[in-house]
């Protein structure tokens, strides 16, 4: 299968083999696009407009990365994640539970859906950030995405950063 640079993730099969060629083989770095993400229907539930655009990009370093068997490291740490666990998180990214200010133009996004580790992925994305060939492109990037099994905890534990967004509970799924 050849690598595609746009992958629409409401075609969830065709997404998951699309990603996992990328698992598969580091490719020169370029871009990845992520389309149909719906990410501006965030701003509704956290009554700001802070996501301008739908679409979320990564790079193909960072995408490969995260797919690699736990443990090693590149510019990121790896997570070994699956195809599915991606394309899942990002088909599940407008139900988070919980939004949180990352720091400045970053925000991390909590999925409500589980990886085949049993735990959410927390999304980490930088708004208004460049692409690899243009660097004033201001689009959504993903910068990592990994599993997080102590997501409450953590919450209760911020200090100075501000939560956008959470359900009372990860696994009810009540607000």
């Amino acid at each position: 299968m050849k690598m595609k640079t746009i992958i629409n993730i409401k075609e969830k099969e065709s997404a998951i083999e699309n990603v996992d060629v990328f698992r598969k083989k580091k490719y020169e770095n370029k871009d990845i696009r992520f389309s149909n993400t719906d990410l501006k229907k965030l701003n509704e539930k956290i009554r700001l407009n802070l996501f301008n655009k739908n679409d979320l990009f990564i790079s193909s370093e960072t995408l490969w990365e995260l797919m690699q068997d736990e443990g090693g490291s590149g510019s990121h740490n790896y997570h070994g994640l699956t195809a599915e666990d991606i394309v899942t998180a990002l088909n599940s990214i407008t139900d988070p539970f919980a939004i949180i200010d990352n720091k400045t133009n970053r925000y991390a996004i909590i999925t409500t859906t589980l990886s085949h580790f049993d735990e959410p992925l927390m999304i980490v994305i930088e708004i208004g950030s460049g692409l690899v060939i243009n660097k004033n492109a201001n689009i959504n990037k993903i910068v990592t995405m990994y599993p997080r099994s102590d997501v409450e905890t953590m919450i209760e534990k911020i200090i100075g950063k501000k939560i956008y967004y959470k359900k009372m509970s990860i696994n009810t799924g009540q607000q």
